[in-house]
């Protein structure tokens, strides 16, 4: 299957996908913000990975992954066009995830991976779930 966007409005549209402040942070941020929570980093680049969410004095990270872009095991749908492409894309992501999680345990940090579909869905059980690692 060919693409239906030309290769103009195809790189437009990619550029316009943000590594940053994308609606699931801002929606954790938001949520962790209600509960009282404001002593943590932003897209922390001092670590691997660059956590979107740093508790220093807690050695917790947050990621918040993206079911498209992390492959999540429920909502994950294949691309139908560039397929190896993808294919490619997202399984060095895949990789990368483990070996940051690798990298990270091993300095004593302690990864929380969300993916974007809970906090869509499940906030509030995601939210006590955090609360309860957070006030331990």
């Amino acid at each position: 299957m060919t693409d239906v966007l030309t290769k103009k409005q195809r790189s437009y549209n990619m550029s316009r996908i943000k590594a940053e402040n994308t609606g699931p942070e801002i929606k954790l941020r938001k949520l962790l913000s209600g509960k009282g929570f404001k002593n943590y980093r932003v897209n922390y680049s001092n670590l691997p990975g660059k956590p979107d969410i740093v508790f220093v004095k807690k050695h917790v990270v947050v990621f918040t992954d993206g079911c498209f872009w992390h492959k999540c095991p429920i909502c994950f749908t294949k691309p139908k066009t560039s397929i190896k492409f993808w294919a490619k894309k997202i399984q060095g992501n895949l990789k990368r995830d483990k070996k940051v999680n690798r990298e990270l345990k091993k300095k004593g940090w302690l990864v929380i991976r969300l993916w974007e579909h809970d906090l869509e869905r499940n906030s509030n059980q995601i939210l006590s779930k955090l609360v309860k690692i957070l006030k331990r």
